[in-house]
């Protein structure tokens, strides 16, 4: 008699700890989607590279054995206006890197420092004029 209701008290509780555990709610990709956007502004003249397509490679901070790592993730072409608009994850770190010839400029970000709608501003120097 014992028995049978130990195996239903335990029953119950292991079904009350199920509820419980999914009725948790983490933030979702969703919700932690936010869309930025990246200007490319020349270090000379301090004006956006108007016309100039470059490249942007975005990647996300990984796990490494000694050192952590940037993963790349996605490359994307600036349009006319020198600019470009992504979406990324608020929870983790980025890097933004141009990737054009004899030109440089980077950025790391740490995702949660940024919000929705937020302008980041890369600056390029070219090699040939240093």
């Amino acid at each position: 008699m014992q028995s049978k209701t130990l195996k239903i008290k335990n029953a119950i509780f292991f079904f009350l700890i199920v509820i419980l555990i999914s009725n948790c709610k983490g933030k979702s990709d969703s919700e932690n989607q936010i869309t930025i956007k990246i200007n490319l502004i020349d270090s000379k003249t301090k004006q956006p590279r108007i016309n100039a397509f470059d490249t942007i490679e975005v990647r996300k901070e990984g796990l490494g054995y000694l050192m952590k790592t940037f993963d790349k993730i996605n490359e994307c072409i600036t349009d006319t206006s020198g600019s470009l608009k992504i979406k990324i994850d608020k929870s983790e770190k980025y890097m933004f890197l141009l990737k054009r010839r004899n030109y440089f400029g980077s950025e790391t970000f740490d995702g949660e420092l940024l919000k929705d709608g937020q302008k980041v501003n890369i600056e390029v120097f070219s090699i040939e004029n240093r």
